[in-house]
């Protein structure tokens, strides 16, 4: 009596699976930057739990294996960090939960670690005009990078927003920036569209720009931002930015305070949430309550001067 060939199917890893959840992630149009920190999240824990000897099998995660995770990532790197990582994980189990490779996440019932307060320095009016005398010139660069500065005050954009903006002179279906009506179409997180206005001062900037970008002998590339060897990148843009800071003598900068600065103004004309919400691109009030912490305590400190006790005496 022959006994039939039974067909036995490999075990399926943690790391086997990374390479599907990237082409979902793709299919799913998320940011470059999103994926590749998902992907290393992925890559992180499949890592720890080998070196950890814990199983790597789908089947075999269980939530005591992420937890240790999440405290060996917590003793070793900051709660921003960790949290970045356990989203990332948790996007995984999602989708293996989905795909049916298991029944249930293991994270199923896990809450993020807590993320504690950390206040971004609001950069104060004159420390915004000091940025923007430190491009003054008639260079090249120096028109360029005021119009960098001035399209990230006005718009409260991401590096990689302002960093991408593509420009043609004639034709606006390729351009995403229209002088003549003052505004730019920007592509957040997610592939997600949205405009933002461009103060006068900000097209005045751009425009003086774009006059000598015409000459430039990249000029025939769609992005709006050039430089010596061709396009300007976004992490190119921010490198320019932090020149022109330490020009400005201006301590600890890096891009993103000009978008925490942007929302506490906002909030501090009375702008609406519901506006500032749509302006920057979020899709959660999470993002909100976290860049209003900053701006909160700019506003508290500057009504400690005006009201109570100590205003009085």
């Amino acid at each position: 009596m022959t006994q039939a060939a039974k067909t036995t199917l490999p075990t399926s890893t943690v790391q086997a699976n990374s390479k599907s959840f990237v082409r979902h992630l793709r299919a799913g149009n998320l940011s470059p930057n999103t994926i590749a920190s998902y992907v290393e999240s992925v890559r992180q824990f499949a890592r720890f739990v080998s070196d950890q000897g814990m199983p790597d099998a789908m089947t075999g995660v269980r939530r005591e294996h992420v937890e240790a995770w999440i405290e060996h990532l917590l003793a070793r790197s900051a709660p921003a960090t960790a949290h970045n990582r356990y989203r990332g994980l948790h996007a995984f189990w999602k989708w293996a939960v989905d795909e049916g490779e298991v029944k249930e996440s293991p994270m199923a019932r896990m809450r993020p670690p807590r993320l504690s307060e950390i206040l971004i320095p609001i950069l104060t009016e004159e420390e915004i005009e000091r940025l923007l005398k430190a491009c003054a010139g008639q260079t090249f660069a120096d028109r360029r990078d005021l119009a960098i500065v001035q399209t990230f005050i006005s718009t409260g954009a991401r590096k990689s927003e302002i960093g991408n903006l593509r420009y043609h002179v004639d034709d606006l279906e390729q351009s995403d920036v229209d002088l003549d009506s003052g505004r730019a179409l920007v592509r957040g997180k997610g592939g997600r569209d949205r405009l933002v206005d461009l103060t006068p001062r900000t097209v005045k900037a751009i425009d003086r720009y774009v006059r000598l970008r015409a000459g430039h002998h990249s000029a025939h590339l769609p992005w709006l931002w050039l430089g010596k060897r061709g396009r300007l990148t976004p992490d190119g843009l921010s490198r320019v930015l932090k020149r022109r800071a330490e020009m400005a003598g201006l301590q600890h900068f890096h891009v993103h305070r000009l978008r925490h600065t942007f929302a506490h103004f906002w909030m501090l004309d009375g702008g609406g949430d519901d506006a500032l919400l749509r302006n920057l691109g979020w899709k959660s009030r999470e993002m909100l309550s976290r860049y209003a912490a900053s701006a909160g305590a700019e506003r508290a400190l500057s009504a400690s001067r005006k009201f109570g006790l100590g205003a009085r005496f």
